[in-house]
This record gives C-alpha cells, structure tokens and sequence, in this order.
C-alpha cells in the first residue's frame, strides 16, 4: 500500500506533463463566413486588415473588427515523435499517426492591426517540449524548468497582468515577449504603422528562439491563422488604445454596485491554447506528500490500485437482496424534489445508498447513469436532501448559527463577516463538469418552472421572481446559479446583488413592501430594507412561523414514514412469529411428553406411597396388639406368695414371657419407625412428582395460552399486511417480480409518503428565506463578501470558504466547469465544499476534476464510461513516452480513463458491464430505467453498449412519422468524410419531414461522426430551413436530445479508417442513437458500414427507409 501511495505522487507530476504537453489544435479555416471569417495567412499572403476584400465588407453601425491570430503553426506528429525518441517509446503504445497542426502563440490586433500586447499568450505546450527536447534529463526538465534567456527582451513594467500558470519560469518568458509586444504597438501607433507578415514572421522567430522549439516542426506554408470577428466601439474612443498602460485591466471593485453596464475583461483571457489544471496538480502533489487530503479524495485517488475490493453487483441475488435492505422506508433522507413521479427502483436506491454511506461521512459515491435513466432526477433528490436537512440545523440551532462579528483588511478596507456555525459550514453544493452543456442544463433546469409540478410555484416562492430574473425565463425558484467563468460571476452579481432600481423619477419614492426584482432590486438592495435601521420592510415570512412550518411537516412526514416502517415490518414479524408457532407446538409436545412420563412417575410413586401406608397401617395393628398382650402379662404378674409357693417358677416363666413380648414390641417399634421413615420418603418423592406433574400442566396451559395469542397476532397482522399491501398498490415491493417489473417499482414510496417529504422540502426552502431575511444585516456582510469573492479579490482561505457556504444558504446549487475551479476555487481549501456532484463524469479527464474532489468533504459522480469518453489531446504516443518515464500503469493514462472510471472503482455497490478491451468493466450504483428512446433506439442502445442493463420505462410513441430506418446511400465521390450523395439524400430527407409531414425544425436534430461532416450539415440545414444550431458532432450532442436525430454517417470511400475509428467502441453508436426520442433515421452506405462492430447491430435493427418515406405522408387534399 505504501508503494502505491507514493505512486500517486507520481501521478501528479505525470498528469501534470500530458497538461503541459498536449497541444491545441488550431482553429478551422473559414473564409468564407460572412460575420465571422477565419483566414488562413501564407507567408506571402496579406493579414485581414490590410487585405482590400476583407476591408470592403460591411461592418454593422457602431462596431469595428477585432482580430485574433493564431501565429507560428508547427505539426504535431515532428514534435510528438521527437518527444518519443526523447523519452522513449512505450511498449504497450501500438504505433499511430499523431496527425494535426498547433501554433506557438497567440496574439490580439485592433481594427487598425495593432497588436494588444496583453492579449498575448505563449503556447505552454510548445514551451514545455521545447524543455523536455532541450534537457538532458527529459522529464526532470518540468520539475525544474531552465530559466529563459531575457537578452534582448525590454524590462518589465509594473502594469503587466498577474500570470500563474504552475510554471514560474513560462510566466516570466510570456510577460517579457508581452513587454516586447507592448513596444512594438506603441512603435506601429506612433509611426501610423500596421502589424504585417514580416511583423508577425518577426515576433515568431523571437519565440522560437527563445523557446528553443525544434525548427524542423514549423509549418512551411501558412504562418497564422486569423479569426475575425465585430466588436462594439468603445463609447469614450473611436478605437481602443492597445498599449499595456492602456489595457492594465482594474478589477472592478466588488463594492461598486452594478448598473448593468459592461466591464473590462481580463486583459489575459481564458483561452484554449493553454492548460487550466498545471498549477492544480503541483499543488495536488504537495497536498499528498503532506498528507493534507481528505477522504474522498484519497479513495479517488487510490481506487484503481486497491487489491482484493469487495464488491456487491446489484443484478446478483445477494446485491437485490441488499437492494431492498437499503430501500425500507427507514433509508431515505427526509425532503425529496416535487414531482409528478416518484424515483425508480435503482434511482432511490442509490439516493438511500449515498444518503447512508455520506449525510455524515466524508467520501465518494458514484452512480453509473446511461442515456435517459434520470440523472438529473437523481441529483434533485440530493439538493432536495442536503436543504432539507441543513433547514433543520438553522432551526436546531437558532441565534447561534452567526458568531461573533470578525473583520479583515482587504486593499486598504476593513471588510466585516459574521462566521457561520460548525453545522452550517460545509453544506455548500457545487455542480461541476467538463463539459459546458451538463452545466448550463443543470443551472436552468434545476430553478426552471418545469421542474415542480404545477401546485408547487402556487405554494412556495423561494425568491422565485429574482430566479427568473437571473434566468431569463420563468422559474419557481432560486434554486442554481451558473457561475465558473468571470463573465458568468459578473452577470450574476449584478443581478442577484448589486442590482437597484433607478428611483430618481418614481412615485412615489417610497419602494414597495415586498421584494421586487421587477423593478430592478438586488439581492442587497432588499436586505437593506429589511435592516433593523431602515424598518422598510418585512420577511416575507417570519422566522417564527417558517420554524412552525417545518415542524409540523416533520411530525406528519415522521407519522407517516413510521407508519411504513411498520408495514415494511410486517412480513417479518408474521415469518418470526410463525417460527415462534412452529415452536409453540414443538415445545407443547415436549411438555406433553415429559407430562406423560412425569406423571407415570407420579403415579407410581403414589401407588407405592399407598401400599407402603397399607403396611404402616399392619405394623402399627401388630404393634397396638403386641402392647396389649404386654399390657395384659403385666396385669398377670405373680404376686410375692405365687412365687414362695412355685420355689419362683412362676416368676421366672412370666419373666421369661415378658421378655419376649417386650422384645416382639420393640422389633415391631423398630420396625415401623423404619417403615415410616421409608414412608416419609417415598411421600416426599411422590410429592415432588406431583408438584413437576402440576408445573408441567401449568407450562402446557401457558404455551397453549402463548400460541393461542401468537396465532391471533399472526391473523392480526396478516389482516393488515393485506390492507397494507391494498393501500400501498404498486408501492409495496415484491422480491418475487421480474426484472423490469422491480426496476420499473418504487417501493416504500406511496403518495402520502411521497407528499409529506416532498413539502418538507418546500418547508426548508421557506425556513431558508425566513432565516435570510431575519438576518439582514450579517447575511449584507456575508453576501458582499461572496462578491469580494468571486471578483477575485484576495481574501484569506477562510473566509473564502465563509463566502461560499454564505451564498449556498441562498442559492443551494451552484455550477462550474472544471476549467474555472482553478481559479473561483483558488482560495477554497481542503473539504470545504459540502458537496460536489460532478454529471456527465465519463466525459472528465481524471486530472480535471482532481482539483474539485480534492475541495470536496463529499463527491457525487455522475456518468457513464459507455457513452463519450473525454478527448485527451495529448498524442498517444507521447503519453505513453510520459507514462514511461514516470513509471506510471496505464490504469492512470487520461487517454484511457475518465473521472467516472476513477470513481466508479471506489464503490462496493454496483455492477458488471461488457467491455471492448477488459472483457467486463465495474461501475457504481446503476441507473437503469429509460425513459427518452422509443425502439428501435433503445434495444439498439441496450443491446451494443450496456449488455442489457438498462429497462425500458417509455411508453412507445404514436406518431405519422415513418418508422426509423437506414436510407441506403451509395457514394461516388467524396471530401475528406463528407459525401456528397448523402448530403442530397439529407436535403431530400428535411424537405420531405417538413413538406408531408409537418415537422417543426426544432424537432430534429443533425449529426454525424465527423466534424466536416457536421460543417456541411449546418450549411445545409440553414438552406433547408431547419436550424444551424441543431447540427453538429455527435460529441456535441450528449445530455441533448430530439424527437428526430438524423444520423449522417459519412467517411471517406477511399479509406477505412474513419469508419474503424468510428466502430472502434460502442461509445459514439451509442450516442447517436440515444439522442433520438421517436424517430432515427440513418444515411450512409449500408454495406460498408453494416461490417463494422455495432453498426452491424443497427443494420438488423433498422429496416430500408426507402420503403417506409411515403407510407404515413400528410397529402394535400
């Protein structure tokens, strides 16, 4: 175990190279886009600024052109195979083709081609191959990178921007070409000059000299690529001053309030040419050599070396029976999210399973989540649990939740803050991904009126109006907030806090009583007014009876779980006590046994007892007797003279005679004292024998009176366990059912039930609103400091963490991508996020979300490995070069594992999938109803990517569409993978669907494998009338969905590796498939792809489209 742990730290320092060393490749070229061209620039070409063509055309009123270029293009495959033969190629890494072109830098111009000197930003992945192929040591060189040679490169100036990239040494070389840059511009201003080819070829060859990147690699032709696009004029010039002085970006100031205007950006944007996570994972690595991690971050880390784990699959007998041990209605949390359905079989055992292992326990939980099996569901039902529960330590704790005031100095200001209470510190609730789409849907859908059946808007308004505010759309509460990125964390400050009304002109001036985002009000604008000091305006509910509510919602909610507990009891108390009955009768046999022999003993003691009484009787006769006769020889005694006169014959005769009659009386006497003696003895046993005799009758009638009670009990219970088993209807569990039956149950989890949890939640929610506004005037102090926050300023650790469980008590969820944690959660330490839940986990690369686990006292992971997998763009082979020199496995390679298989080998609860490459692969607790997909899609799903683990909860739809299927498309010719054959196969298809049938263009979803494919479609859709932006990739369409997917396949004629590519895992099938909810229709040649893995399981599945276009057509009368 110890070697295991240290190699964990090596795997810091490994992720954190691929992080450093995996390129970015440059952006498509585009000439030809009307609003946003993207040219690619040769050597001898002209840059778009001074390009006529470009020049002339049209420019809307008020906006100019700003570009963005991407400069110094190098192919990929010359540096990856100069870093294998560097560090080694890898035994295990079959020989492949890294393909593609990146670029050594990019850089900023304004309209006039002046270039924006902070706008510049150095690849980190030229840089640190440059490192790595300049060293003797090769990897060591990112350990401790040789600092850059400055000679020639102007001093820097204090107006430069802050740089941490994790590499102090490509910070210092980045901010010294951007001084360099800044002179340059003021240079070209000042002689009226624009930037041109020789400029850039110039500032390129400044960058490869001072990088030391390997000549050879440099693209021979183009030297930039530059992507165009309009930007407003700046109100107070005609055209932005482009020096550094002049783009110094001031953080705007968090205690300015906003007035929906826009604000300076960050002179260093966020761009994609660079990692986010380097400078994460050196911290990481010295987290773990301290041991400063904590539970759930350390089985994350460790799982994947774990030896002999225990596990229990869910679809074993042993796993079903541990299913429904942990689906009694002793198990779930308390609050549940509203709806119109309760969760399924696998969905609430998975909220119970997680509730139990972690409500009070640090540490990781994942859930495997196919297409359409409610993870978002599930994930409400936490959010719902974790407020609910937090509700009552508000009310536990009362006037205790804020301790004393503390104040700190931040850029010369006292900033006070009101700490929080133990138990409200750390229920914060992050939602976090890698992917920018499972954020937005979970931040809207989670606050968006359609999440809550209809009465739930009409009964709780938890600042619902300012929800809708933040969201642009009707919402019932302010349940999420997208934040992460800057732009995100403005937006919402200005809106949920620093917003006020414009009051100069209203009247009357006096604001209104109740909250009132509608007219402009923030957050802090509505506390103030609820400050003791100002008297303006009331909670909307008091304290007092918000606490009164929650109350008698957990009275009945405890009356009606207990209830249940009681009927989930039944069955085994009816099988105990008919034991007890089975053993009832074998313990009356046993008295009845040992009555009977007892009682033969009885009775021949007593019979004995009788005849020894009968014999006593005889002695004492013969002893009365034999005392007579001596009483009488004693009356007979001879006088004085009987004895002169018989010379004392007569004496000694009677003496003689009364001997031996006094001698017949004592044997007798003796005899009958022995006899008695006996006597007494033999009564006494009989006595005992009675007495057992009695107490066994006494045993048997108790027993008789206990089976009797037993018995009456049983039919008791019997009578209402059937009454039980009436009223709960489908709720009640049956272990008995088959399959799809069970997952498609919801046991313990009866309307009432259900109602009662369901307003505890709602309860919560108004004890939260009630405490907020209670508390005006420390919750004003928590709140400015969320804003001192997430404006970045420099805050300490602690009170970083304040700032966000302050915000969690106002909005309970809040989402990032990954990309942004680095930097929102800079100041937030060690398990000071309360929970994290990460959806669309199968999508994250493992180093992604390190960083957030590491933050987390409690991670929730969401995904599946069977759909997209993450993109690692690192190539293969320099991966396996890296893993190489570290000594890594290739069970931590980020090109071949996610976040959710990491996580996935942390849990106990689970089960088996089929997998290409393992034979089978484990994944945590299994949702396993779906309910987006009619069949065909979801056999086809089932069936080539989970082995039949998923069961279908969807009742097939009625529609006029034709019946999916494959339309049989022969190509002719092809460019690159698009085909043009398909491409009029496609434009026929759109037409007709729109044309006969009626199909609204937000109904329909285009995709294919390929990019330019994709490309093509949504030019195509644009012509056909159907939207643009429901085209695209399959990658771009995960947690998305249609009624029709249209499933262009593509692939180039003359080769087959695309299509292998795209047939190499079920993962890419099974998205394309899954995102249809009535209708797919496939286009592609049948024959050449029907050979290929799983799309040979699509060609059974789906008949010839040809025959089925017209069969349901809507004709013209």
């Amino acid at each position: 175990m110890k070697e295991s742990l240290q190699k964990v730290q090596h795997v810091f320092r490994f992720w954190k190279a691929i992080e450093a060393l995996t390129p970015q490749s440059i952006d498509k070229e585009n000439a030809r886009d009307i609003d946003n061209p993207a040219y690619m620039v040769t050597f001898d070409g002209l840059l778009p600024w001074t390009d006529t063509e470009h020049v002339r055309k049209p420019v809307p009123s008020g906006k100019v052109w700003r570009y963005s270029a991407q400069c110094g293009i190098y192919n990929i495959s010359v540096v990856a195979d100069q870093l294998e033969e560097k560090l080694g190629a890898h035994d295990d890494v079959a020989e492949s083709r890294n393909t593609g072109k990146s670029r050594l830098f990019d850089v900023s111009f304004s309209n006039k081609g002046i270039p924006q000197a902070t706008s510049f930003m150095l690849s980190m992945p030229a840089w640190a191959a440059s490192q790595v192929l300049n060293h003797d040591q090769g990897v060591k060189a990112l350990k401790t990178p040789v600092s850059p040679d400055l000679t020639g490169l102007p001093a820097l100036s204090d107006t430069l921007p802050m740089m941490d990239s994790g590499f102090p040494e490509f910070d210092q070389l980045t901010l010294h070409i951007m001084q360099w840059i800044d002179a340059e511009a003021v240079r070209l201003q000042r002689d009226e000059l624009a930037a041109d080819v020789a400029w850039i070829k110039t500032l390129g060859e400044l960058v490869l000299e001072k990088t030391g990147f390997p000549y050879e690699a440099m693209e021979q032709h183009a030297i930039c690529l530059v992507k165009c696009a309009t930007v407003r004029i700046s109100q107070n010039s005609h055209e932005v001053n482009l020096s550094v002085e002049s783009t110094k970006t001031n953080s705007a100031s968090s205690r300015t309030e906003g007035k929906g205007k826009e604000k300076t950006k960050s002179a260093v944007p966020d761009d994609l040419i660079n990692s986010f996570y380097i400078h994460e994972m050196e911290a990481l690595e010295g987290h773990w050599i301290k041991k400063n991690v904590g539970r759930g971050f350390f089985d994350y880390m460790t799982s994947v070396s774990r030896e002999n784990r225990q596990v229990t699959d869910v679809r074993t007998g042993e796993g079903l029976d541990a299913a429904f041990d942990r689906l009694r209605p002793t198990q779930p949390p308390v609050g549940t999210w509203p709806s119109l359905y309760p969760l399924a079989f696998s969905q609430q055992l998975a909220v119970n399973e997680l509730w139990r292992k972690n409500a009070e326990t640090p540490g990781i939980f994942a859930v495997n989540g196919p297409p359409g099996t409610g993870k978002t569901t599930l994930l409400r039902d936490v959010v719902a649990a974790v407020v609910t529960a937090r509700a009552g330590k508000l009310i536990e704790h009362k006037n205790r939740v804020f301790l004393n005031k503390g104040t700190f100095t931040c850029d010369k200001k006292t900033i006070p803050f009101f700490p929080l209470h133990d138990s409200i510190a750390g229920t914060s609730i992050i939602v976090a991904s890698a992917n920018n789409g499972a954020v937005e849907n979970i931040s809207l859908e989670l606050p968006g009126i359609d999440a809550v059946p209809e009465w739930v808007p009409k009964q709780s308004d938890y600042f619902s109006e300012l929800a809708s505010h933040l969201m642009g759309k009707p919402a019932w509460g302010l349940l999420a907030a997208k934040l992460g990125n800057k732009e995100n964390r403005e937006n919402f400050l200005n809106t949920f806090w620093w917003k006020k009304p414009d009051e100069r002109n209203q009247k009357p001036t006096v604001p209104p009583e109740t909250f009132s985002p509608a007219r402009g009000e923030g957050l802090h604008y509505h506390l103030n007014l609820l400050k003791p000091t100002q008297g303006a305006r009331k909670p909307a509910m008091s304290w007092s009876e918000a606490v009164i509510r929650y109350q008698k919602a957990t009275v009945i909610e405890d009356e009606a779980r207990h209830e249940l507990v009681r009927y989930s009891e039944l069955e085994e108390q009816i099988n105990n006590q008919e034991q007890a009955l089975i053993q009832c009768g074998e313990s009356r046999a046993s008295i009845n046994a040992a009555l009977s022999e007892q009682n033969g003993i009885y009775l021949a003691l007593s019979s004995d007892v009788a005849g020894q009484e009968e014999a006593g009787t005889r002695l004492h006769r013969e002893l009365a007797e034999a005392d007579k006769r001596v009483h009488q020889h004693e009356a007979n005694k001879p006088g004085i003279l009987m004895a002169i006169f018989s010379l004392g014959k007569i004496p000694r005769e009677w003496w003689g005679r009364y001997q031996r009659l006094t001698d017949e009386m004592d044997s007798l006497r003796t005899t009958l004292a022995e006899h008695i003696k006996a006597l007494t003895s033999s009564q006494a046993l009989r006595d005992e024998a009675h007495s057992q005799t009695e107490a066994l009758k006494s045993e048997l009638a108790l027993s008789v009176s206990r089976e009797t009670a037993i018995r009456e009990k049983v039919a008791r219970d019997i009578s209402e366990l059937a009454e039980a088993r009436t009223m709960m209807g489908d709720a009640w569990p049956d272990r008995n059912a088959t399959d799809e039956q069970r997952e498609l149950s919801a046991p313990w989890l009866s309307k009432r039930w259900r109602d009662t949890r369901e307003r505890m939640f709602l309860a919560a929610l108004d004890v939260h609103r009630a405490f907020i506004e209670s508390h005006p005037v420390e919750m004003s102090a928590n709140l400015n400091l969320v804003s001192d926050w997430l404006n970045g300023k420099e805050i300490p650790d602690k009170q970083a963490a304040l700032a966000l469980d302050s915000l969690s008590l106002v909005v309970p969820v809040i989402s990032t991508t990954f990309a942004s944690v680095p930097r929102m959660f800079k100041k937030i330490g060690k398990e000071a996020i309360g929970w994290l839940l990460i959806d669309e986990a199968g999508q994250a690369l493992p180093q992604q979300a390190a960083g957030a686990v590491w933050r987390a006292k409690r991670t929730v992971v969401v995904g599946d490995p069977k759909q997209l997998e993450p993109v690692s763009g690192i190539p293969s082979s320099v991966e396996g070069a890296l893993a190489q020199s570290y000594d890594i496995p290739a069970s931590w390679w980020p090109g071949k594992i996610s976040a959710q298989v990491l996580a996935d080998q942390t849990m106990e609860l689970g089960t088996w999938l089929p997998d290409v490459e393992k034979g089978q692969v484990w994944v945590g607790c299994p949702l396993r109803v779906h309910r987006r997909c009619d069949d065909p899609m979801f056999s086809i799903s089932n069936n080539i990517a989970y082995g039949g683990l998923m069961v279908h909860g969807k009742k097939q739809s009625t529609s006029c569409l034709p019946d999916s299927g494959w339309l049989d498309v022969k190509g002719k010719s092809c460019e690159g993978n698009w085909i043009a054959e398909e491409g009029t196969a496609v434009e026929k298809l759109l037409l007709t669907l729109k044309e006969q049938y009626g199909i609204a263009p937000d109904d329909v979803f285009l995709i294919s494998p390929f990019k330019d494919c994709a490309m093509k479609l949504r030019k195509l859709a644009s012509r056909t009338g159907f939207r643009s932006n429901r085209t695209g990739t399959v990658h771009t369409t995960q947690g998305k969905e249609a009624a029709v997917v249209v499933l262009v396949l593509g692939g180039n004629i003359q080769k087959n590796g695309a299509k292998s590519w795209a047939a190499s895992k079920p993962n890419l099938l099974n998205v394309a498939v899954s995102r249809a909810r009535q209708r797919l229709y496939v286009i592609g040649e049948r024959s050449l792809w029907e050979k290929h893995a799983y799309f040979s399981s699509l060609s059974r599945e789906l008949g010839p489209l040809q025959e089925k276009m017209h069969k349901n057509a809507v004709t013209e009368p």
